[in-house]
């Protein structure tokens, strides 16, 4: 399939559902609130086929897969039969609160069965390394020639686990990863030398329950324990290096039968990379190295619910952020959600469902967002109604929202232009 083509796929295939579960939450409380519901389209305009109609509301089948929409009778009219403007204002509040929390709700969904299904991402010697997730273009880990899916276990000959700091690490950071952030901010200008491990497979551990018979053998690499596995086992290969726990890893006990240990595999190597920091930085992203471990079907509920607010606590944070110039501003289009749908397609369906949870909990929240015209902006009106003891005129609130969208549009397209245009400027396919 042709890469535009297959990018494009990806974008259906990750919007569609979080659209189409939006527009039934509104759809769902609108019937119990009841507001007459004109139309229930699966898809966007133009229709392809009415679907068949029951009660008031006419079930459609529409050409552009992406999600769907709900057509309420009187959205800003409240003189017409069964209008939500019409409604009481906690009916009101009900249906705009409705799509948001049905988007968490799913992305909680999405998350617990991706838990159950493909496991839930655990750290991995959180004191002893550091996972590369990214490397910036033209900064000086790129010149460097560090990779995506490099591991640093040590900075100028010492390991990562000698150099925690004592106090407790930020918010968010483990012990090895405050430890590699204080040498860059702390090398004045100087070259750092960073202990590396390459071609680890998939840039993560697994974890792998022991046999009754493990044959074991030394292989230390970067200044922390391992041991090599001698000779093909069940569910082992020979080569894989186990690195968790830490008395197995340093030879210093046999693993025990059934006993759960992590371990990299591919043909990893070590390597030294010189880095010189610039500002304090080195341009990586980075988190623990992690395994996959699976959660049973009884926490996986709250696990995603869980994520879930971790992913809105992180997303609202860094929306302040960005207002407050704190952090760079960064948007994505239509084009950027293409983009990235596709590499998180590309690494696999676990991926692919993770991506679709935190793009939901992202509809969500911006649907929340005060502005005129989202579920947040006709919120804020109805807020004010309540505090006023009367509404705002509906033909002016109309004309706000009217505003609202068409300047929510056309901030989508330039985006999107902006997509389009940056990387032919810059010569990138």
């Amino acid at each position: 399939m042709p890469d535009g083509l297959t990018t494009v796929l990806y974008f259906f295939v990750a919007l569609f559902p979080l659209v189409l579960v939006h527009e039934l939450g509104h759809f769902l409380l609108a019937k119990w609130g009841g507001v007459r519901v004109e139309e229930f389209g699966i898809g966007f305009p133009p229709r392809a086929v009415k679907l068949f109609r029951f009660g008031e509301t006419d079930y459609t089948l529409n050409w552009l897969p992406i999600g769907g929409f709900v057509r309420l009778s009187g959205e800003d009219d409240p003189t017409i039969p069964g209008a939500l403007a019409a409604a009481s204002k906690r009916v009101r509040t009900a249906v705009l609160l409705a799509g948001p929390v049905f988007n968490f709700l799913f992305a909680a969904l999405l998350l617990g069965v991706a838990a159950v299904v493909w496991g839930t991402p655990e750290p991995v010697l959180s004191d002893d390394a550091v996972a590369i997730v990214s490397v910036q273009s033209a900064s000086p880990a790129d010149a460097a020639g560090v990779l995506p899916g490099d591991v640093i276990v040590a900075i100028d000959g010492q390991p990562l686990g000698t150099l925690a700091p004592e106090a407790d690490p930020e918010p968010g950071t483990t012990a090895a990863m405050q430890a590699l952030k204080d040498a860059t901010r702390g090398s004045d200008g100087q070259a750092l030398a960073l202990t590396i491990l390459r071609g680890i497979e998939g840039g993560q551990a697994a974890m792998v329950d022991a046999p009754a018979a493990l044959a074991l053998e030394s292989a230390a690499l970067g200044g922390f324990p391992a041991q090599r596995v001698a000779a093909d086992a069940e569910g082992f290969r020979s080569d894989d290096l186990v690195i968790a726990p830490a008395e197995v890893a340093a030879g210093e006990r046999a693993p025990s039968a059934g006993e759960a240990l992590a371990v990299v595999r591919g043909a990893v190597s070590e390597a030294a990379i010189t880095v010189t920091p610039s500002d304090g930085l080195i341009g990586i992203g980075i988190q623990p190295l992690t395994a996959n471990v699976s959660t049973s079907l009884a926490a996986a509920p709250w696990y995603g619910l869980r994520q879930t607010w971790r992913v809105m606590d992180l997303m609202v944070t860094g929306l302040a952020d960005m207002l407050t110039g704190r952090q760079a501003t960064e948007l994505a289009g239509p084009v950027g959600i293409a983009r990235m749908g596709r590499q998180a397609g590309e690494q696999g369906m676990g991926t692919l469902i993770a991506f679709m949870a935190l793009l939901s909990v992202n509809l969500g929240v911006i649907n929340l967002l005060p502005i005129p015209g989202l579920d947040g902006g006709r919120l804020i009106f109805v807020f004010l109604e309540a505090v006023r003891g009367r509404r705002i005129e509906p033909t002016r609130e109309a004309v706000v929202h009217f505003v609202g969208i068409a300047l929510v549009i056309g901030l989508m397209l330039v985006i999107t232009a902006i997509e389009v245009i940056r990387p032919v400027m810059l010569g990138a396919p």
